[in-house]
Formats: structure tokens, C-alpha cells, sequence
């Protein structure tokens, strides 16, 4: 059984692995990453309705493709957590969303059918945290509130 400190300890630790790969040589264009869309975590099938990675490091000018691996997700950021300037951004549900990031700082995401369930990321551009504290004044409903509190301590350790 999944327990609330567990799946806290778990998220802990998916937000320590996260992905700095990037699928392709950055150039003109930059590179190329890629998150999953799931429901539920590849490496632990109690942690339902995640992206993997749940927190990506990127370049400026790097792309993000947001893969609808599972149904009934989607990725969409969250109002006042990108930086002042950055372009938001609202897939639709099922659909393959991807985004240039060309503003250094912090972008939160989510899923919104899955939002309050948990289902939230985070991008760093250029290793960027100085939107760190708009970012963590957002007030967020259900697990989504404390899963970014995990993912952003774990930017901070």
C-alpha cells in the first residue's frame, strides 16, 4: 500500500534522477528533450499519473516535447510559475506539445485532469533559480502542493 510519506520519499527520489540527456547535438536550434506523459512511474507502478522526467535541466533556446504516452494526459504551465517574459504554454489532452524554452529560470508544469492528484514538473533553463521565490508563493490544490514543495527542495539541495 502507498502511503502518503512514501510516495513523498519516492518523489523525493525520481526528482534526484532527473534527466540532463539531451536527444540531439545542440546547434542553431538547440537541443531536443523529451518528457513522458504516464500513469503511473516506470519504476515504481504505485506512483500514478507522473512526467518523467519530473524535474529536466535544459539550455536556453533548448525544445521540450511533451509525449502523451498514456491516455488522458496533458501539459500545460502554470500561471506566475515561469519566468517574467517566458511564453506559456496549454496542450490539449492526448496531444504531443512541444515548447522552446528561450527565457532562463523556472517553469512549472502540469497535467490539469491530473493537477491536483499530483501530477506536476518542473524545467530549469541555463540552471536559472532567480524566479525561485514567484515560483514557490503559488499556492497549488491537493497532492500538486506538495509534490512541487519536493521538487523544488530538491532544486535547492
Amino acid at each position: 500500500m502507498l502511503t502518503r510519506r512514501s510516495f513523498t520519499v519516492s518523489l523525493a527520489a525520481l526528482a534526484g534522477s532527473y534527466a540532463t540527456a539531451k536527444t540531439a547535438a545542440p546547434g542553431a536550434e538547440g537541443a531536443k528533450h523529451t518528457v513522458l506523459m504516464l500513469n503511473a512511474d516506470c519504476n515504481d507502478r504505485n506512483i500514478l499519473n507522473v512526467f518523467d522526467p519530473a524535474i529536466l535541466h535544459v539550455d536556453q533556446g533548448d525544445s521540450v516535447t511533451f509525449l502523451a504516452t498514456d491516455p488522458s494526459h496533458n501539459s500545460a504551465s502554470k500561471r506566475g510559475m515561469i519566468p517574467n517574459g517566458a511564453a506559456p504554454w496549454n496542450g490539449g489532452i492526448d496531444e504531443e506539445i512541444t515548447v522552446t524554452l528561450k527565457v532562463p529560470g523556472i517553469y512549472g508544469y502540469l497535467c490539469l485532469p491530473h493537477y491536483e492528484l499530483g501530477m506536476v514538473g518542473l524545467i530549469v533553463v541555463a540552471r536559472d533559480l532567480s524566479n525561485l521565490a514567484q515560483v514557490k508563493k503559488v499556492r497549488h490544490p491537493g497532492r500538486a502542493r506538495t509534490n512541487f514543495r519536493t521538487l523544488l527542495n530538491a532544486l535547492q539541495a
